[in-house]
């Protein structure tokens, strides 16, 4: 049975104005992320997501564009319907350029198939997590299982290539759209569903930290490692 409020544009029926907000903020925060990726593979030919992230991304982002729908109102759905559009040339850049995010030559030669059975993977099991009941109605869930993944992977990629192939925009965009959705999971059990549900959420609530820690980290070692990349041509400069 559909939500209370699903079919409005904007769920106000359900959920807090402020809740709202900070939910559409992050959307729109994670639209300036996948610009910039997509401005920085025409720039240096490198896709600076991961391609784990990549494929659990598009997989998660078409079943709740076009197959489920989540509660948060219409104008959301059509949100989710930009990442889409956006991720189809991500995914593109990823056949094109992914491979060389990989180290290991001999995994390297593989990466289109891995990359086709991960979507296809992640697909399936998205659709069938969701029918199982084990998902939120908005995807929370299942979306901060990913962003764990995808925060995790992004580091070991930052510390795998130079840190001129990765875009401080990008990293502050994506962790500040990602922490306007956890100001929206912490906020929005407390304002409407009471402790229970809070405790009920418990889990979601941990993803969520967690996922903010590793964004940190990651921003901190992307300035880190483009400031001591910055100093030591600025040695060799001198040297020379």
């Amino acid at each position: 049975m559909p939500a209370p409020g699903a079919d409005l544009w904007i769920n106000t029926v359900r959920y807090s104005t402020p809740g709202l907000i900070a939910f559409g903020l992050g959307c729109v925060f994670w639209l300036v992320a996948y610009a910039g990726i997509l401005q920085q593979v025409r720039r240096r030919g490198f896709v600076e997501i991961p391609a784990a992230a990549v494929v659990a991304n598009v997989s998660w982002e078409f079943l709740w564009s076009f197959v489920f729908t989540p509660d948060t109102g219409r104008l959301f759905v059509w949100g989710y319907r930009g990442w889409v559009l956006l991720d189809v040339f991500i995914v593109y850049c990823l056949f094109k350029y992914g491979p060389t995010q990989v180290v290991n030559p001999a995994i390297r030669r593989y990466f289109a198939p891995f990359v086709a059975f991960g979507i296809a993977s992640w697909t399936a099991s998205l659709y069938y997590f969701v029918l199982g009941g084990y998902d939120m109605s908005m995807g929370a869930t299942s979306a901060y299982i990913i962003n764990v993944m995808m925060s995790a992977t992004w580091l070991v990629l930052l510390y795998s290539h130079p840190p001129e192939l990765f875009s401080p925009m990008v990293g502050w965009s994506k962790g500040i759209g990602t922490a306007c959705f956890t100001v929206f999971m912490f906020v929005e059990p407390l304002h409407r569903f009471g402790e229970t549900a809070l405790a009920d959420r418990r889990f979601l609530l941990v993803l969520c930290l967690i996922t903010l820690a590793l964004d940190v980290a990651y921003s901190a070692g992307l300035h880190a490692r483009r400031r001591d990349a910055a100093r030591g041509r600025a040695a060799a400069a001198r040297t020379a």
